[in-house]
């Protein structure tokens, strides 16, 4: 089964928004064990990872930091809250087949 993918994108060096955003994500995607897959991309760095399209589409227009959850943008340029970034994955997973 395909994981469920949370993007971030975050400055380089990462300001301590971004690093506060990871530790966040990281946090609420180890809740959800390996269904959950975090991808991190540094504006002006190679990719590790193939970018959702979702992603591909919006990064020459999204403002950092931001996370987006299986490839739709959750949050710019603000910390969502756990709450909000928990909703948003359970929601995907729903959806996604088993």
């Amino acid at each position: 089964m395909p994981k469920l993918r949370v993007e971030l994108f975050i400055a380089w060096p990462p300001t301590s928004l971004c690093t506060q955003l990871m530790e966040m994500a990281k946090r609420v995607a180890a809740e959800f064990g390996e269904k959950v897959e975090i991808n991190i991309y540094q504006r002006g760095q190679v990719y590790l990872a193939q970018p959702t399209i979702g992603f591909m589409k919006l990064r020459k227009t999204i403002r950092l930091p931001a996370i987006l959850v299986d490839g739709e943008l959750l949050a710019e340029r603000e910390l969502p809250t756990e709450r909000k970034l928990r909703a948003a994955i359970k929601k995907k997973l729903k959806r996604s087949p088993t």
